[in-house]
């Protein structure tokens, strides 16, 4: 009874910690969306930054350029993108006229297919679009509140980049000690280990991004699909998100198609599609992007749904590096194992122990900065 009582009290105890959790990450997402942002950066950007401080130039302005260095990448990712975005928009009036034909043929489909008449089809038409005019404000009022959460994050992002890089090593500092000197060696393991991963997740992830793109953009050309270039690098980037993404772009592509092209090319789009995702599935994602957590599938969905529902796209997108995170930490801590188990790959295999060259660079890092006392074991 006893064994039995001590375990309901530790199921009951982990339950509350999850929903409180759960609750804080969704009503202060404002706070931890760009933080998490700008956390995956900061571990992208260590590097660059380390590498600049080698060559003399002080802490504060290697982590300067490095931030400035990613600024200036992602301006001309948006400028290539957003170039695209004012030619589909210029003709937009054209696509909404040939989308205006293309519902009225599908109307005309309908009734003679189904045998519905005009007048319920008429009035079926106009339940719905009372009820989209009464959704109107709200729709307005959510976009505006996006526009200015993302502007907002435009601004936070690189400022806590920057912070993060600067006090980078106080940050260290501060998980060293909250877990006492004892356990020194394991959390700089998982530390440097945190790091790696995410650095060669979020580089192999820019690649197949890149490969994924040209492959869309070459099948789309053979086609002669119109916006060829804006579909490839949308669906591309719908493409980070696992599972989900792929079903995205190709129904988006495919509706932005069918506007201005025939029947025949729609599928051809669907089937580009879905050939570039088995390549990138089969061959792409293992090789390019090689990550040394494996993540099963049925815990990458649950993420990638648990994160659309706390932080809506931005959480999509963040589900696998923080499901990433959180295998490292699960797997090193001997109680929460059973949790990394969980969420990993039956054929995956990640080393709980980590390499002694790390150990001596993070060892002689720390004593440098005082972060050691007396008392660490040598």
């Amino acid at each position: 009874m006893k064994a039995s009582l001590t375990f309901l009290q530790k199921l009951a105890y982990t339950l509350i910690s999850i929903c409180l959790i759960i609750l804080l990450l969704y009503h202060a997402q404002s706070f931890f969306i760009p933080v998490a942002f700008a956390a995956l950066f900061t571990l992208l950007l260590i590097s660059p930054a380390n590498a600049f401080e080698k060559w003399g130039i002080s802490r504060g302005i290697s982590a300067l350029l490095a931030v400035l260095l990613a600024i200036i990448l992602v301006l001309i990712i948006f400028y290539f993108i957003s170039s695209q975005i004012i030619g589909f928009k210029s003709d937009l009036p054209k696509v909404g006229q040939q989308l205006y034909i293309a519902i009225t043929d599908l109307e005309n489909r309908a009734q003679q297919r189904f045998h519905v008449s005009d007048q319920h089809l008429k009035k079926f038409i106009d339940s719905v679009t009372i009820q989209s005019m009464t959704s109107t404000s709200a729709i307005v009022g959510s976009t505006f509140s996006t526009l200015s959460n993302v502007l907002m994050y435009l601004v936070l992002i690189p400022i806590y980049t920057f912070l993060l890089l600067l006090y980078r090593h106080i940050v260290v500092g501060f998980f060293v000690k909250s877990f006492g000197n004892a356990h020194a060696l394991s959390v700089i393991g998982v530390l440097h280990r945190i790091r790696l991963i995410i650095k060669d997740y979020i580089f192999g992830l820019l690649i197949e991004l890149l490969i994924v793109a040209i492959l869309n953009y070459i099948g789309l050309l053979i086609l002669g699909i119109q916006y060829a270039i804006l579909l490839a690098v949308v669906a591309a980037i719908l493409n980070l998100i696992p599972y989900l993404g792929i079903y995205t772009a190709t129904l988006l592509s495919m509706l932005i198609t069918y506007t201005s092209n025939t029947p025949a090319a729609v599928l051809g789009v669907a089937i580009v599609m879905i050939v570039v995702h088995l390549i990138d599935s089969n061959i792409l994602l293992p090789k390019v992007v090689g990550s040394k957590v494996k993540i099963n599938a049925l815990a990458t969905i649950l993420g990638v749904v648990v994160g659309s529902l706390l932080w809506g796209i931005p959480g999509m997108f963040l589900a696998l590096p923080i499901l990433a995170i959180l295998k490292i930490i699960f797997d090193s801590v001997e109680s929460l194992q059973p949790w990394g188990y969980l969420l990993g790959d039956e054929n995956g295999h990640t080393t709980n122990n980590p390499s002694n060259k790390s150990n001596q660079f993070f060892m002689r890092l720390f004593r440098k900065f005082h972060i050691f006392n007396k008392n660490m074991p040598k």
